[in-house]
């Protein structure tokens, strides 16, 4: 196989790979303002936290999942870029030097603005 074929081929996966760990990390975001949502609502309609609790421990379940996701791409990235070494490619030739997606503006992607602030400062 040619370096510039491996070269293609390598790129497109660490686009596929970005876009994998971005996706996770704003459903992490998502279902974080989902938690905010619950306390709100639940305040606004005056019930007690016991009659929620289930609601939230399903959703903090959930958000434990999404964060072990996180981890086990982290893993992969990690795993795909020793395979980039062992199959002579440099990381400069698969990724440019900010290779992460552009998020946009703050409140694309469903994150609110507030939550994109925050993280920021």
């Amino acid at each position: 196989m040619s370096k510039q074929r491996k070269i293609n081929v390598a790129k497109a996966l660490a686009v596929q790979l970005h876009a994998t760990e971005e996706a996770i990390e704003r459903a992490l975001a998502e279902a974080a303002h989902l938690i905010e949502a619950y306390v709100n609502s639940r305040r606004a309609v005056r019930l007690s936290t016991v009659v929620v609790n289930d609601v939230y421990h399903a959703t903090l379940e959930a958000m434990q999942a999404l964060s072990a996701a996180q981890g086990r791409m982290t893993t992969a990235h990690n795993a795909l870029s020793r395979l980039q070494t062992q199959i002579g490619l440099d990381a400069t030739q698969v990724t440019p030097v900010d290779d992460k997606p552009d998020t946009g503006a703050p409140g694309d992607n469903g994150v609110t603005q507030r939550a994109s602030v925050a993280a920021l400062a």
